[in-house]
């Protein structure tokens, strides 16, 4: 793969690429154990913990997760190999983030100059938004390095008309295809860049496009009816509860955080009036540089430039990989099912986002009449730049997220156990699957959910990451009388049950519980966690399993 896409690799790195790496990894590597996996890290280490085998865990994704198997099967491995602490989960994606950014480097150097790719590296390596996912154990990384590689193929093929260049983009988009259904937008853009400027070299290049797409395509089709069920089960409402596009942020803060809040600014959470007005001056700033960069060329390919109109195809391929995929975004099914923060979905943007803004800044760079050198105003630039994205740098999310909070809640509750036969719950299902990641006592952990989609019959899922399909639907939402739903029958094998809640009201599970025969007893846990912690003992032959009609 190196050799196909002649990568820039030389006796001596370039001092550019080697500095955009080294900031990657002194970004990431500290943090990589230093804050408490939360539910999406900890759903990773769990299909691999709960499956048997690599047939095993594809049927399981096919039927219960809602992403591809390329990522979690390749994090199997890695397990496998070093471990499952936060330190190893993580420590994944950093690889990942390091490959993306010697990819661009290398993309960008072929495209504008080694000048505009070292600028361009370092510009990614420095994003908030980019930091913040090289180390999380996700796929996004994943699906960024396979974006970058895609293009830089796409784009090799497109100047030379290499077979194999055609090849290495094909199985880049079918790698990038099981890895996360948002790669499909990465592909939309692709496939448009590609129609756009087929190569001249050969005579057939039409043909070789046609033949990598229909590739991806059949390769593709073993998968396509778990994508068409998860489609379907998306927009499936369950009974009386409110779908979960509805409970997301307002209609406008989607498009509007994407632009504004996205990249190059602390991207997980809005700012105040002050930081949007810096935030939009800035990014109409670039807006105009980009337009002057785009101008200039337009004008030189009018004007019979060669050069320039191999500069003009560059500059087009930019802007459809930063355009065209969030368009694709904004209008798919996953901007309406999921709440804002799911941005992360087009993370894959970042890295032409980066080549622009590079572009912009030297175009304005160059035209400024400041009396400073372009190089000094430069590094000013970037050295504010990093001064106010520092406390997203370095500040650990524990102090807000709940989910992080988890090692300390499991060590109360394994403080205090008691012995018999305990059921630790976790009242939402992300946490009972949190608690089986950071619990490691020998009690059971569990939570209860219906056994089946509209059953008002409750049943413990233990062990594997889901017990039904509408678990994530049912316990992610208030909105369940627990007192109209039959208990577990099984639940009188226990003498204890721990609830593990992020609320104080358990939406009546407290009710049920209480006329099944338990007695609640609520376990203050020390400051500053905001989780809830309540114990339910039994009373001996007074245990019920029917909570409800």
């Amino acid at each position: 793969m190196l050799k196909l896409l002649r990568f820039p690799m030389t006796k001596k790195l370039p001092m550019g690429l080697l500095a955009a790496l080294a900031v990657t990894f002194l970004l990431g590597l500290p943090y990589l154990g230093s804050e408490p996996l939360w539910f999406d890290e900890v759903l990773s280490w769990s299909v691999y913990r709960h499956s048997a085998s690599p047939v095993e865990m594809i049927g399981y994704l096919a039927q219960y997760e809602n992403h591809p198997p390329l990522y979690y099967l390749m994090m199997a491995g890695w397990i496998r190999a070093v471990g499952d602490s936060a330190f190893a989960l993580r420590g994944f994606s950093l690889l990942f983030a390091l490959l993306s950014v010697g990819l661009l480097y290398g993309l960008a150097r072929e495209w504008f100059g080694r000048t505009t790719a070292s600028a361009a590296a370092m510009a990614m390596a420095l994003s908030p938004f980019f930091v913040e996912f090289s180390r999380e154990a996700r796929p996004y990384m994943m699906l960024t390095a396979f974006a970058i590689g895609g293009w830089f193929t796409l784009s090799r093929w497109q100047r030379t008309g290499s077979r194999a260049a055609i090849i290495g983009f094909g199985v880049l988009a079918l790698a990038g295809l099981y890895t996360h259904y948002a790669y499909w937008f990465v592909l939309g853009s692709q496939v448009l860049a590609a129609l756009m400027f087929i190569p001249r070299a050969v005579p057939n290049g039409g043909r070789q496009l046609a033949a990598a797409l229909g590739g991806i395509l059949f390769a593709y089709l073993p998968w396509v009816p778990v994508l068409a069920k998860n489609l379907l089960a998306q927009y499936r409402t369950v009974g009386d509860l409110t779908p979960l596009s509805s409970l997301t942020q307002p209609e406008n803060f989607l498009p509007l955080d994407v632009v504004m809040n996205f990249l190059f600014f602390p991207s997980k959470w809005p700012v105040d009036a002050f930081g949007r007005l810096l935030q939009g001056s800035t990014l109409l700033l670039l807006a105009v540089g980009a337009g002057l960069v785009a101008l200039i060329a337009w004008r030189r390919v009018r004007q019979g430039d060669a050069a320039a109109t191999n500069r003009w195809q560059r500059l087009v391929l930019v802007g459809m990989w930063v355009v065209a995929p969030l368009l694709l975004f904004l209008v798919s099914p996953l901007s309406g099912r999921y709440s804002w923060y799911y941005q992360r979905h087009v993370l894959f943007v970042l890295p032409a986002v980066a080549v622009a803004v590079v572009l912009a800044g030297q175009e304005l760079l160059a035209r400024s009449r400041l009396g400073f050198s372009p190089t000094v105003v430069a590094a000013a630039v970037v050295c504010a730049y990093v001064l106010m994205n520092s406390p997203q740098y370095f500040t650990n999310d524990a102090t807000w997220d709940p989910q992080h909070q988890f090692p300390a809640v499991v060590q109360a509750i394994e403080d205090q156990e008691r012995g018999g036969r305990e059921l630790i719950v976790g009242f939402w299902p992300n946490y009972r699957i949190l608690l089986d990641y950071y619990y490691h006592g020998g009690q059971t952990v569990g939570s209860l959910v219906p056994e089946a989609i509209g059953s008002r019959q409750l049943t413990i899922a233990s062990g594997s990451p889901r017990q039904t399909p509408v678990e994530g639907y049912l316990l992610t939402h208030p909105h369940i009388p627990y007192r109209d739903y039959r208990l577990p029958s099984d639940l009188s094998r226990y003498d204890r049950l721990w609830v593990v809640s992020v609320t104080p009201s358990l939406f009546d599970l407290d009710i049920a519980l209480i006329a099944a025969g338990w007695t609640p007893t609520y376990v203050p846990l020390p400051q500053p966690l905001k989780i809830f912690l309540f114990r339910f003992d039994r009373l001996a032959g007074l245990c019920r399993p029917m909570a409800g009609s």
